[in-house]
């Protein structure tokens, strides 16, 4: 959906001009393509991860609350699709990935964030993962007896 606004001087100052506006002859700007139906899917999907992971924490009895890393919220679901695309939770910690993770999400190197990121990872995303999967966290910390 776009929208357009037209500001109409009032009647009595005709000449008026608002404080932000700019002079059109000297203003310009580089014009780009936005895929408006690709930005609205890519949203949806990343809404509905979201309401997901939510309402599985309140079944859980617990509110999910989002950390916040190196002063901004942590994109959990950028979190969860970096991991997905290096392998997943197990491979990106035995792999010892989790400073690579940081650096593909945007974050400095060498901050510790690594860690940060598999302690977020693993207390608010992997117990869903496991879920999602039919897998609970019992049988999968549960000793193998042969």
């Amino acid at each position: 959906m776009a929208a357009y606004i037209e500001f109409v001087p009032p009647p009595e100052c005709p000449d008026w001009q608002p404080p932000f506006a700019c002079d059109v002859k000297s203003f310009c700007f580089t014009p780009r393509v936005l895929r408006l139906n690709e930005l609205e899917a890519m949203t949806r999907v990343k809404l509905d991860f979201l309401d997901q992971l939510g309402k599985f924490w309140e079944l859980q009895g617990s509110a999910l609350r989002i950390p916040v890393v190196d002063g901004k919220l942590l994109g959990v679901y950028a979190l969860s699709k970096v991991v997905s695309s290096e392998g997943g939770f197990e491979v990106v910690t035995k792999e010892k990935k989790w400073s690579q993770v940081g650096n593909r999400m945007g974050y400095q190197p060498g901050k510790g964030t690594g860690s940060l990121l598999k302690l977020h990872y693993d207390r608010i995303l992997y117990p869903y993962e496991l879920f999602q999967s039919g897998v609970s966290l019992m049988e999968r910390n549960a000793p193998r007896i042969f």
